[in-house]
């Protein structure tokens, strides 16, 4: 009377190696891993780099390149190149900007974006790609948006 029937241990039985087969060998694909952290990277300095650009009142620059990112403002906040490099909120030593780790690539519409004081993006609706993940910066909000 106690226990489980013959059908339910087969149903479980099933279930587990479906998981096998599907879910277990992704689990352990340390590409698909590494490429969505640089996503998620990727796109956070956007977003920050836009919320900067907003709460300082001075440009950012934001590049990307085909193995990584990197923030930047102008000497001055004014006018000027944009050779000052970001620094890290968490972190006020070291630079705004990641290389993208092996098997993962980056690809951008645009290599450079240009946050202004009000949070918009110059050009506008620049798309980035990692790995096939996307995200589209629009141009008059400044929004970050996944594709």
């Amino acid at each position: 009377m106690r226990g489980y029937t013959l059908i339910e241990l087969v149903t479980v039985i099933l279930l587990i190696g479906i998981l096998a087969v599907v879910a277990i060998p992704r689990m352990f694909d340390a590409v698909a891993f590494r490429s969505r952290g640089f996503y998620n990277e990727t796109a956070g300095a956007a977003r920050y780099g836009q919320k900067l650009a907003v709460a300082s009142g001075c440009s950012v620059q934001v590049i990307f390149s085909g193995n990584g990112f990197a923030l930047y403002q102008r000497q001055s906040c004014g006018s000027g190149t944009f050779s000052r490099s970001v620094s890290r909120p968490e972190d006020s030593g070291s630079a705004f900007a990641a290389t993208a780790p092996s098997g993962v690539t980056l690809s951008a519409t645009s290599s450079a974006v240009v946050f202004d004081s009000l949070g918009r993006a110059t050009p506008g609706g620049v798309t980035v790609s990692v790995n096939g993940r996307s995200f589209r910066i629009n141009g008059e909000s400044g929004y970050v948006e996944d594709l």
